[in-house]
């Protein structure tokens, strides 16, 4: 027998080695895509919560008045930020930031659609429905303000995260003038009505716009 004949491979054999060596690469290929999908975006200043956190099952009251809970949350990204509108700095520094952040997604107008921006009061004894309305249309007249009894909003800012205590007045016949100290967190819940990200102060559109972007995109191909 030839030396040639002797090295000679099956055909058979051949055929099975081909075949493992596509299967090898078809996994590959499949992970190697899944892990470009599936990686978590790098994030300038937003902590994505992987998986996401669920959400207290509480119904507040809107700013017209309306009835709004978990239900209004699915379907859209929802920004949350929680102050009062006594509050002397930080909370119309951060409504005005996202007066701003709503003006740069009017580039990216499908995403715009499915975004809101909401104030939940953590001050109700002060804020009305009514009073939060021309306090958030302000800014911005899509902008959602929310109210509601004291103890489903403390349910609810806990499950956030956000931590809130009310300091009592320095002058004593002022009793009303009180100030609340509180969390400078702006939260994101996806469209399942989760707690998603966690946007770490100081507030500045540009990093913000620049992480929802990418947050979004990730969680857009997730689905």
């Amino acid at each position: 027998m030839s030396e040639n004949h002797k090295s000679r491979i099956p055909s058979q054999l051949w055929y099975w080695l081909l075949a493992i060596v596509a299967l090898i690469g078809g996994i590959w290929l499949s992970v190697s895509q899944e892990q470009h999908i599936t990686a978590p975006p790098e994030l300038a200043s937003a902590s994505l919560l992987l998986p996401a956190r669920e959400t207290a099952d509480v119904t507040l009251i809107d700013q017209n008045g309306d009835a709004f809970g978990k239900e209004q949350l699915k379907g859209s990204y929802h920004f949350f930020f929680f102050g009062y509108t006594n509050c002397p700095d930080i909370c119309p520094a951060t409504l005005y930031q996202f007066k701003i952040l709503a003006k740069k997604l009017q580039d990216f107008p499908e995403i715009l659609a499915k975004t809101h921006f909401v104030l939940v009061s953590i001050d109700p004894q002060r804020d009305s429905a009514s009073h939060l309305k021309e306090y958030v249309e302000y800014y911005h007249p899509d902008f959602i303000g929310l109210t509601g009894p004291e103890p489903d909003i403390k349910t609810f800012s806990r499950q956030m995260g956000v931590i809130y205590e009310r300091r009592p007045a320095e002058d004593p016949s002022s009793a009303d003038q009180y100030l609340v100290d509180h969390s400078s967190a702006v939260l994101l819940t996806n469209p399942a009505g989760q707690l998603q990200a966690v946007f770490s102060a100081p507030h500045e559109p540009d990093r913000i716009l620049k992480d929802y972007l990418a947050i979004y995109q990730y969680l857009e191909q997730r689905t």
